[in-house]
């Protein structure tokens, strides 16, 4: 499944631009492209999967991650 930013902060407990800084210095998986018009802002989404990985990783170090 595919989550939207608004399904990713809702899951994470994290603001959008908290979420994009994570990306930005790699401590939060990197999302994917859901449409390919490259001249205007695309459509992004995150795999299920890597977000429920990350916050396994959270509770395993005791929210080191966040």
């Amino acid at each position: 499944m595919i989550l939207r930013i608004k399904a990713v902060c809702s899951r994470v407990g994290l603001s959008r631009s908290t979420i994009y800084a994570k990306i930005k210095s790699g401590d939060f998986p990197a999302p994917i492209r859901l449409s390919t018009n490259i001249l205007r802002r695309c459509a992004v989404g995150w795999l299920e999967s890597d977000v429920n990985e990350w916050v396994e990783n959270c509770a395993k170090t005791g929210g080191k991650n966040v």
